[in-house]
């Protein structure tokens, strides 16, 4: 790929590419665990989907469609989250890593401290939601505002409780593996 006037040049290799793919998909499988987050995508695709088809076909959306799309994309963040945490593939840095040297584990143990304090925090946050929310509906479904807040807040204790598991094992890893 060439940008024009920068006089130099990028070459892609479409190839390795093709490569890259097909060893991912050789080991690509969709497991039960999986079978929660297609839901609450397909979910989510068929509320904006409805949302879309009211609004712009029809030129009459339903009131609904909008803060349950809002509601299912929380609900699928934190569930996404839980599951990259643990398969570990959240995003990060990689190319910083070879920079750590031997200190990388401690690094990666004080990355899954960090997180841990990020989930007690929306565990406390979420409780405290449920707390103050709990004789409010929502605006436009018939359901009390507290099941979002106790959604997010399972889901949070589930990724603390897998983030622990991880830092357990960690700690008992000897430190030349």
């Amino acid at each position: 790929m060439t940008t024009p006037g920068s006089g130099s040049e990028v070459a892609i290799d479409f190839n390795a590419m093709a490569k890259e793919d097909e060893e991912h998909f050789a080991t690509f499988s969709i497991h039960k665990a999986d079978a929660v987050l297609i839901a609450l995508f397909t979910a989510l695709f068929l509320v904006v989907f409805l949302q879309f088809f009211t609004r712009y076909i029809l030129n009459d959306s339903l009131a609904w469609t909008e803060e349950a799309a809002r509601y299912l994309l929380i609900l699928l963040s934190f569930a996404g989250a839980v599951r990259c945490q643990v398969k570990g593939t959240h995003i990060v840095l990689e190319f910083v890593d070879k920079y750590y040297g031997r200190a990388l584990p401690l690094i990666k143990l004080l990355a899954l401290c960090a997180v841990l304090v990020l989930m007690s925090v929306l565990l406390w946050s979420a409780y405290e939601l449920i707390q103050r929310t709990s004789f409010q509906q929502m605006v436009s479904l018939p359901f009390p505002k507290y099941y979002l807040h106790a959604g997010v807040m399972t889901l949070a204790a589930v990724n603390a409780a897998i983030i622990l598991r991880q830092i357990a094992l960690h700690v008992r890893k000897p430190a030349g593996r």
